[in-house]
C-alpha cells in the first residue's frame, strides 16, 4: 500500500500498489495478460461503495487483475475458478445470462473479484421461506486456480485464500465446516428440484385429464387422481404450501426445506467446525427429506409409468380440439 500523510490533518492510502510494481514491458503487444494475485483473507464484510465523503473498503475476495488489448461487441471473455484439485468451482463471462456470473470488461486493465463463494442452492421462484434460500458456502482456506480465456488466447494462475487470524481454527475445522455446508446446500437443492418436478408433473396430469373430459376411462382418471394426491402429500411435507406471504409462516409451521435452510443459516454463522448438535439435527432432517424424495421417485417410476401405459394401451388422444356447440 502507498500511504501519504501531511504534517497537518490529512492522510491518504492507495490500496494495493502491487499491480504497478508488476509493470510489464511490451504489455501493449499482448492480447491477453494477467498479474500475480495477492493472498486474500477469509472474512465477512463488504466493500462500501455508497459513501460520498469517505474511503472505500478493499474488495472482500480474491482480486484478479488482467489486461485485454481490445474489446468489442463480439469479445467473449470467461474466467474459470478452480479448487485445489483443479475442479471447476464457477465460471464467469461477459456473455453470461445470470447477473451474478456476468463480467464487466473494457479495453485495457480489468479487475475481477471472486467473492470466494460457491454456487447458491437451487431456487424456486415464488416460494415463501422464513429463512430464505440457501447461499453457497465460502471456500475454505487453501490454494485455488484461475483460467482466463478470450478467443484463442488464455492465461492461468493460482492464488491463496488465508484463514482469518482472529479465529484459532485448524485447516480441518475449516474443511469440515465447508463440507458440511455443501452437504446441507445440496440437500436443500434436492428438495427444491423435487418441488419443481411435482409442479411440472401435476400440470401435465391435470392438462391431460382436462383434455379427455368426460370421455376419459374411469381407471385412468382414478390413477391420475391418486398420483395428484400422493404428490400433494409429498409437497406439503417438503414445503409449507399455505404460506403465501412472509408473515404466513407465523400461522403455518415451516416444513423440511425451511428447517434445513434455518439449519444452514445457523451452521454458517461464524467460523467453526459443525457441532454435534447441528450434525445430528441435519441427519434427522435429511433422513425425513429422503423419505419424501424416495416416495416421489417411486411415483414417477411406478405410478406415472403405469398411467403412461394405460394411455398408450387405450390409445387416448394427447392432442385435442375443443368442440364448440
Amino acid at each position: 500500500d502507498l500511504i501519504v500523510a501531511t504534517q497537518g490533518r490529512s492522510f491518504y492510502v492507495l490500496d494495493d500498489l502491487s499491480l504497478v510494481q508488476q509493470k510489464q514491458e511490451g504489455l501493449n503487444g499482448k492480447r491477453l495478460a494477467s498479474f500475480a494475485v495477492n493472498d486474500a483473507y477469509l472474512f465477512e464484510g463488504f466493500q462500501n461503495m455508497s459513501a460520498k465523503n469517505a474511503g472505500i473498503n478493499p474488495p472482500n475476495g480474491s482480486v484478479i487483475n488482467y489486461y485485454l488489448q481490445q474489446v468489442n461487441d463480439s469479445t467473449n471473455v470467461t474466467i474459470d475458478i478452480l479448487d485445489k484439485n483443479k475442479k471447476l468451482i464457477n465460471s464467469y463471462s461477459n456473455k453470461a445470462k445470470e447477473k451474478n456470473k456476468q463480467l464487466d470488461i473494457a479495453t485495457g486493465m480489468n479487475r475481477f473479484v471472486w467473492d470466494m463463494r460457491y454456487d447458491s442452492a437451487e431456487k424456486v421462484n415464488g416460494l415463501v421461506l422464513w429463512h430464505g434460500n440457501v447461499p453457497g458456502p465460502k471456500a475454505a482456506p487453501g490454494q485455488y486456480y484461475y483460467k482466463i480465456k478470450s478467443a484463442k488466447d488464455s492465461v492461468a494462475g493460482q492464488f491463496i485464500i488465508k484463514a482469518n487470524p482472529v479465529y484459532k481454527l485448524s485447516q480441518q475445522d475449516y474443511d469440515d465446516q465447508f463440507n458440511f455446508l455443501l452437504s446441507v446446500r445440496d440437500k436443500f437443492s434436492e428438495i427444491q428440484k423435487a418441488i419443481v418436478n411435482i409442479g411440472l408433473l401435476r400440470k401435465q396430469v391435470n392438462d391431460f385429464v382436462a383434455l379427455q373430459g368426460k370421455s376419459i376411462p374411469q381407471p385412468t382418471k382414478q390413477l391420475a387422481d391418486t398420483i395428484n394426491k400422493q404428490m400433494t402429500k409429498i409437497e406439503e411435507a417438503l414445503h409449507q404450501t399455505k404460506a403465501k406471504s412472509s408473515q404466513d409462516v407465523l400461522n403455518f409451521p415451516i416444513r423440511l426445506d425451511d428447517k434445513i435452510s434455518g439449519l444452514y443459516e445457523f451452521a454458517s454463522s461464524g467460523n467453526a467446525a459443525p457441532a454435534k448438535q447441528v450434525k445430528d439435527a441435519f441427519a434427522i432432517l435429511s433422513a425425513e427429506a429422503d423419505v419424501q424424495l424416495n416416495n416421489l421417485k417411486k411415483i414417477i417410476s411406478t405410478d406415472v409409468a403405469a398411467l403412461n401405459k394405460q394411455i398408450r394401451d387405450q390409445a387416448l388422444p394427447v392432442i385435442g380440439v375443443k368442440v364448440e356447440n
